[in-house]
């Protein structure tokens, strides 16, 4: 179904996260809603507050933005989001330059 991870799913699945994005290095990540930000950012702060910009954490940028499911339930947001996305195509032309 389409629910929101348990704490206990999040603590359980989030050392994997981790040291996968160590592994792999990406140039940075794009967060997609609550649960992915505020893990990633360690935060419990509203999306609608963390997205807009870049977050640096441990020299991992994070770029949060609204889930799809948000987005299809508040189509009202999604200029929003075409915004930060916006700012990560500008990131990726910048390293590609």
């Amino acid at each position: 179904g389409n629910r929101n991870p348990l704490p206990d799913e999040i603590a359980a699945c989030a050392p994997f996260l981790y040291r996968q994005l160590k592994s792999i290095e990406p140039l940075f990540v794009c967060a997609l809603g609550k649960f992915a930000a505020q893990t990633l950012l360690e935060t419990d702060r509203p999306i609608s507050r963390l997205r807009g910009r870049f977050h640096e954490v441990e020299g991992l940028r994070i770029l949060p933005t609204y889930h799809p499911a948000y987005l299809l339930r508040r189509p009202e947001e999604k200029a929003k989001a075409w915004q930060d996305l916006q700012a990560a195509y500008r990131v990726l032309q910048e390293t590609i330059a």
